[in-house]
């Protein structure tokens, strides 16, 4: 990293309730108020969070000289997950346009500059931290902990939020299940992009291709479903 970052205290706290609560939270939120409320929450936590505790977000590090060879093989693995999510799409019948750019040009792009954030707070919050110091494997409990919430985290919010409406993928079908097994492996690259880059953005544009590109085939809008 290019800034070196040691977590506190405060920041295990912080990301084990984040990790563990949020997600019931968002779940309960978007049962009595809609998608809104949850995802002002989220992203406003996400940015809040990473620049209060980590001083920086990523995006707007030093550029590198030499883009790393995990970039790539993420936007590959992003690739691959987007010819499943097309094998295994759910279409809308009589998409709303206007709904479809909104939805690209707003809630794509916001989520896939916030999301990551979020992630990989929960995971370096423990990862760099000296909590099990005086073990001779601290170290790796350190990381296997940070790995636990961070996966604990990415699923729960998929499965309590964003499942019951981003309906772009059948996730019945055998290519939906292959499609999700794809996109938690780019997930956990994101965190392998983000130590040898040091750069955020790198995260995004993956993230960004999986938002955005399946809109144009499912006709998907998250209008409907911002507000109940």
């Amino acid at each position: 990293m290019i800034n070196p970052w040691k977590p506190t205290a405060l920041d295990l706290i912080l990301s084990a309730v984040t990790a563990i609560a949020f997600p019931f939270l968002a779940s309960l939120l978007y049962a009595k108020t809609g998608a809104l409320i949850p995802m002002i929450l989220y992203y406003g936590l996400a940015w809040g969070i990473v620049k209060w505790r980590r001083g920086s977000t990523g995006y707007f590090n030093k550029p590198i000289q030499k883009i790393p060879l995990i970039f790539y093989i993420n936007v590959a693995v992003i690739v691959l997950a987007l010819i499943l999510a097309y094998l295994s799409r759910i279409t809308i019948d009589q998409p709303d346009i206007m709904g479809i750019l909104l939805t690209a040009v707003l809630w794509a792009t916001i989520n896939a500059s916030s999301e990551q954030l979020l992630w990989i707070y929960i995971f370096e919050a423990w990862d760099l931290s000296g909590t099990f110091s005086k073990n001779r494997h601290g170290k790796l409990i350190n990381r296997a902990v940070g790995l636990i919430l961070f996966t604990a985290f990415v699923g729960l919010i998929h499965v309590m939020f964003w499942v019951n409406f981003l309906h772009t993928v059948d996730s019945t079908q055998l290519v939906g299940v292959f499609f999700v097994i794809i996109t938690t492996v780019s997930g956990y690259l994101h965190l392998v992009v983000w130590r040898k880059s040091s750069q955020m953005v790198f995260t995004f544009i993956p993230h960004f291709m999986l938002n955005l590109i399946p809109l144009i085939w499912t006709g998907y809008s998250i209008l409907p479903y911002l507000i109940k």
